[in-house]
């Protein structure tokens, strides 16, 4: 019984010691603000068109599902950024290789199905 005893007053004892959890408040980093993107089947933003949000540096956006998947033939990208559109849904690949603000009216390579834009 006394072992009991002085082994609670020892597991009480090592408990208070213990660090309490910092009052300080923690920055939480916001998420960037996303990049909108008109992205469309036609030259010149024409045919069906999309627009896009993509999560700077972040986002991968697929293009799986939507009228422009594999047929992208132009895009509008806001001053500031450049967006890399890939072959695969998941953004590797084979791609077009960056395309600079304001875009690109006439794509070659139309076969692809997701996007990632960057910060200048």
């Amino acid at each position: 019984m006394r072992f009991t005893a002085t082994f609670l007053m020892l597991v009480t004892a090592i408990g208070g010691a213990t660090a309490a959890p910092s009052a300080e408040p923690v920055e939480i980093q916001a998420r960037e603000a996303g990049v909108d993107i008109k992205i469309c089947n036609d030259t010149n933003l024409g045919g069906n068109c999309i627009d896009a949000t993509v999560y700077a540096q972040h986002d991968c956006h697929s293009l799986n599902g939507s009228p422009v998947n594999q047929n992208v033939k132009s895009v509008s990208i806001p001053n500031g950024y450049r967006c890399r559109f890939w072959s695969s849904t998941v953004c590797n690949g084979g791609g077009t290789g960056d395309i600079q603000s304001p875009g690109n009216n006439d794509i070659s390579s139309d076969r692809v199905s997701s996007v990632k834009c960057y910060a200048n």
